[in-house]
């Protein structure tokens, strides 16, 4: 393997210290730099398998300056840092480390960041490798034409399970024709084809003044990776990327420029509505394909250019979106989380799903699973916050017969039964700090010990972990480990919340009404566009009650009123009230009452009373006895 490390420290005790550690390790120092730009001597003249990067040098470029440049290179980096703070943590999560190490640290520390990063870098290299043995059979399996409009489709729809993006321009010409044409993606399996006319409509622009724009496009863009200041630099060059950055709210961009003998040219040109999305990984897989390509888009120009031929207003894609039947809805930001699933569901890397209460976590949970090489394994669901801390070892990892008082069977663990399959930790961040140094000795082993064993038993297991809470806060805490976090941090999911979907409203709403109720229940539009006004704290579950409550109060068929619960206030940061004067006693019971009945008496678990109230279930449990709250009046609140 190759080991050569980079040190970026301007302390020269600590850089000494980490370098005498990583040779005593069989690492090879290849420099210690004290600057960004002694880094970047170093890195031109012998690329790094691993950079240390010390976030506060003490010169003008920053430690995370120079981990956007590793980023753009696909150099992997860990972070050192005297702090750990929480805007320190977001800062340098953006740049995606391989790891994060405070100051002081052991060398035990540094040696299991060092096994972590390896083990986030061969997950990175096999996924490289198999986006390019996918990408280069997806090509192979385009049947030849000489329809231009045809290939570009299919070549849309390749690239679109690859490479990620939410509109894809490709270009193709020689010394007498040139073909152009765009693809606006509007669902998992749709795409829009965007030709002058398009552009006219959406723009409101005269097709004649779009023409020039297109003709004017420089053709042969530097390939690269165009992002913050590089890719506004472009939109203000080039009128064309300023009319697709404006109309399409895009915010980076990969160019692919391609030349084929008779002095052919292709560009492809990927944008994305996201910041940080395209790596240098990405066009290294386009010089592997090249060949693949150039099979497809040769014969092209060698027709006749009709411009008058009506093209099909949309493409259908070959995904198979089977495993997304259960998640409704087709918005740029839940387009983004399928790509992702996409990507890493044949990987057999852990994944981590973080995103607010009632996102429905549990179903992209899911779907990684029915995508993956697993599919016909076990899938085992644990919620770690439902389980009391007495029992979770023993729940997880099993127990022998009469290791403690009450086990008077052996009892297998979840991970041996999801043995071959995935396991699903829910609520990962609620586990407690024991059981974090247990779970993630399993993760770097592969091999569980049921407790009164004596014996290890390997296992082989997809781990995915879901939580609601801001790890990173929970981390500067000291309630979450930062080793584990990072060994589960390697593909993060991001599930949105429905106030940033808010366009799937309308699907939604029809999705719920045909499964509450089998006769046709109308909505008015005026209704539906309060929906769409409001903002949903409690996501697509607080949307789902509504409509239940909805559907039951509806007159003639029809839901013509839009009310939120005076219940629902009650967790509704956005609402303005009056105050009203009550003893705190009151108060406070009349909230936890409240908060109950929105949550149908659920206290433990995502979406339970306990997990909106931020507090340990068992407080609640002795709040609501010491409040005198009573199973009869949670329930006696309507919603049912």
């Amino acid at each position: 393997m190759n080991k050569r490390v980079l040190i970026v420290e301007d302390e020269f005790i600590v850089a000494n210290d980490i370098a005498c550690f990583l040779k005593k390790e069989n690492y090879d120092v290849i420099g210690v730099a004290s600057s960004v730009d002694e880094a970047i001597v170093y890195i031109e003249k012998e690329r790094p398998y691993l950079v240390l990067l010390d976030i506060h040098l003490k010169t003008k470029l920053t430690g995370i300056d120079l981990a956007k440049i590793l980023q753009l290179r696909s150099i992997p980096f860990i972070y050192l840092s005297a702090y750990s703070n929480k805007s320190i943590l977001h800062e340098a999560q953006l740049t995606k480390p391989y790891g994060f190490l405070v100051k002081p640290f052991r060398e035990k520390d540094l040696r299991v960041s060092l096994e972590i990063a390896a083990y986030h870098l061969l997950h990175s290299e096999n996924y490289n490798s198999q986006l390019e043995q996918s990408l280069q059979q997806n090509l192979e399996n385009i049947t030849v034409s000489k329809d231009w409009k045809q290939i570009f489709g299919e070549l849309a729809n390749v690239f679109q399970s690859n490479i990620p993006y939410n509109y894809f321009h490709i270009a193709l010409k020689n010394d007498d024709q040139e073909f152009t044409l765009g693809f606006n993606r509007i669902g998992l399996k749709d795409y829009q084809i965007i030709g002058v006319p398009e552009l006219s409509t959406i723009s409101k622009i005269d097709t004649e003044t779009i023409q020039k724009t297109v003709n004017e496009r420089k053709f042969g863009i530097t390939s690269g990776v165009y992002d913050g200041q590089l890719f506004e630099e472009v939109v203000q060059k080039c009128a064309f990327e300023n009319l697709i950055s404006k109309f399409f709210n895009v915010e980076s961009a990969m160019f692919i420029s391609l030349s084929f003998p008779y002095n052919i040219k292709l560009e492809l040109a990927f944008y994305n509505r996201k910041s940080q999305v395209y790596k240098s990984s990405h066009l290294d897989v386009f010089k592997k394909t090249q060949k693949e390509i150039e099979r497809l888009v040769l014969p092209l120009l060698q027709v006749e250019f009709t411009s008058k031929d009506q093209s099909k207003e949309l493409v259908k894609t070959t995904v198979n979106a089977a495993a997304f039947d259960r998640i409704i809805g087709n918005s740029a930001e839940l387009l983004s989380v399928f790509d992702n699933i996409r990507r890493v569901a044949p990987m057999p890397s852990s994944v981590l799903i973080l995103g607010e209460s009632g996102t429905g976590k549990e179903l992209f949970a899911r779907s990684i699973h029915d995508l993956s090489l697993r599919s016909k394994k076990p899938y085992v669901v644990i919620n770690c916050g439902a389980i009391p801390e007495n029992l979770i070892e023993s729940t997880l990892f099993g127990h022998e017969k009469g290791s403690f008082t009450g086990a008077t069977e052996m009892r297998i663990g979840k991970f041996e039964q999801a043995n071959g399959g995935t396991i699903f930790l829910d609520e990962i961040g609620e586990m407690p700090l024991d059981m974090q140094v247990k779970l993630l000795r399993v993760l770097q082993e592969m091999e569980i010990e049921r407790i009164g064993g004596t014996k290890t038993i390997p296992i082989d297991v997809r781990v995915i972990a879901a939580t609601n809470r801001n790890l990173e806060e929970q981390v500067e805490a000291g309630k979450f480990r930062l080793d584990l976090y990072y060994r589960l941090h390697v593909f993060p999911i991001y599930t949105p919340a429905l106030r940033k979907r808010k366009e799937d409203i309308p699907l939604l709403v029809s999705y719920f009404i045909n499964k509450i109720c089998k006769e046709k229940i109308e909505v008015t539009k005026q209704v539906l566009n309060k929906m769409m006004d409001y903002h949903w704290p409690g996501n697509i579950r607080e949307l789902e009650n509504y409509i239940e409550r909805s559907v039951l109060l509806a007159k003639n068929s029809c839901i013509d009123q839009f009310q939120i619960s005076n219940n629902n206030s009650a967790v509704d940061s956005h609402k303005t009230t009056t105050a009203i004067l009550k003893p705190l006693f009151t108060m406070e019971r009349d909230y936890i009452l409240s908060v109950l009945r929105i949550c149908k008496g659920k206290v433990y678990g995502e979406g339970g009373a306990a997990e909106i109230l931020q507090i340990p279930s068992s407080t609640l449990n002795s709040k609501i006895k010491k409040l005198g709250i009573s199973k009869e009046e949670i329930y006696s609140s309507g919603i049912n």
